[in-house]
């Protein structure tokens, strides 16, 4: 069984929202500063214009800038929102976990099938932060909407993934979690039908 409910964020959510991404003053004196300062210097020695020096390192302290604003501006927004509806909690109770071959360091790749017909594949690296993790039973917290994913909380006792020989393509389009109609025995099929979408 796979079911989906709602609820506001909470502060371990935020705290989870920015852990690895310091603050926006912190970055900015500690490595968009320095980083610009030394890439003008490279730029410099390399072709002895100060123009060009200038004009990279003013460069790169602004995209820096944008950037961390933009990011801290998007959690004070999710702060001061209030929002029922913030996250979503999804719910499992599976009956069979399987591996499923990740592109390059894009991994590990779990298939949890939950016995009615629907999947669900989890795809990134933030799963190796859950060493009780895959089980059978465990609620996934993730942004309403954005999808990516805050937290799995596990209820029941880890499993060891099957090996199969599924594999995602370099085509496919996925998110970090994705829900959808698959079966064990026709995994393969399945994904390709619901996540690969040729480029034009």
């Amino acid at each position: 069984m796979i079911s989906l409910s709602h609820r506001p964020a909470e502060k371990n959510d935020f705290k989870r929202l920015t852990r690895g991404h310091g603050s926006l003053a912190g970055n900015l004196l500690k490595v968009a500063i320095p980083g610009s300062v030394v890439a003008g210097a490279f730029v410099y020695l390399a072709f002895h214009s100060w123009l060009a020096a200038v004009i990279v390192g003013v460069g790169l302290l602004a995209a820096s800038a944008v950037s961390n604003v933009s990011f801290f501006r998007g959690v004070r927004r999710r702060q001061t929102a209030g929002d029922p509806n913030t996250v979503e909690i999804i719910t499992v109770e599976a009956t069979r976990v399987l591996d499923v071959e990740h592109l390059g360091s894009n991994g590990p790749a779990f298939c949890i099938f939950a016995g009615d017909g629907k999947a669900l594949l989890l795809i990134g690296q933030w799963l190796n932060d859950y060493r009780s993790f895959p089980c059978l039973s465990f609620r996934l917290h993730r942004w309403t909407d954005t999808k990516k994913p805050i937290a799995i909380e596990t209820t029941g006792k880890r499993v060891t993934p099957e090996l199969t020989k599924v594999r995602l393509r370099p085509s496919y389009r996925l998110g970090d979690v994705e829900i959808f109609d698959a079966t064990p025995e026709t995994l393969q099929v399945d994904l390709d039908r619901q996540f690969d979408i040729p480029r034009h």
